[in-house]
């Protein structure tokens, strides 16, 4: 009679381990919930009829085109959920999100980015200005100082190339980034064919016309025909 309910509890108990997985599961995946896939699908809808962007389940090839960012937030195909495709003042742009898996010694957590990507004017090594308080950015190389101590003290800069960076630096874009408030916690990425803008932030809440407008407002200042192609 004992070794019954002892295998009765241990019955009970596994069921309940189950379930509280289960129910954890649908906590961290919100698209469990109808609730939350018919709120997120009318946002998603109301942001391509305002942008003129559409939905698409083809993989655009994100990590590829923008292959430094892209090894950063280590968006492989399988973390990059959702993206949209479109034009942006006569541009052609791709509006990517990307799920983010940081670990530590206790838990691993995801963040979210979101990436607006748009045609580089000219091809070149690449330069990351990264926000100082975002550490996600920090991973894998270390920063350059510019010597500008209110630019260095809210980005880091990561570049290939030192001339090519200086060049890009000195031509007025540090002060350009400082004054605009469009760039505020934004990632801007020049790389080797195309720019970058990424947020933590989901689409559905990205300022996303604001980065379209502040990468191709960045690719009409800069002097790229006088930068170092090296």
């Amino acid at each position: 009679m004992s070794s019954a309910v002892v295998l009765l509890l241990v019955v009970v108990a596994i069921l309940g381990v189950g379930v509280a997985v289960g129910v954890a599961r649908r906590k961290r995946n919100p698209f469990t919930n109808p609730q939350f896939v018919n709120q997120w699908e009318q946002r998603m809808r109301a942001l391509e009829a305002a942008l003129g962007w559409r939905f698409v389940a083809e993989d655009q090839g994100f990590q590829e085109r923008v292959p430094q960012i892209g090894r950063m937030l280590e968006a492989d195909r399988s973390r990059v959920r959702f993206q949209l495709v479109g034009a942006w003042r006569g541009v052609p742009v791709l509006a990517v999100e990307v799920l983010l898996r940081t670990d530590n010694t206790v838990t691993t957590e995801y963040r979210t980015y979101s990436v607006v990507v748009v045609p580089r004017p000219m091809p070149g090594p690449w330069v990351l200005i990264s926000p100082r308080e975002d550490s996600v950015w920090g991973i894998f190389e270390q920063f350059t100082a510019t010597g500008d101590p209110a630019f260095d003290a809210r980005y880091e800069v990561r570049r290939k190339n030192p001339a090519f960076a200086g060049a890009l630096l000195g031509s007025g874009l540090p002060q350009a980034l400082l004054t605009d408030p469009r760039a505020a916690g934004v990632a801007i990425a020049f790389d080797e064919h195309n720019l970058a803008a990424a947020v933590p932030a989901p689409l559905v809440q990205a300022p996303l016309a604001h980065l379209a407008d502040l990468l191709l407002d960045i690719a009409g200042r800069v002097p790229w025909q006088a930068l170092p192609r090296g």
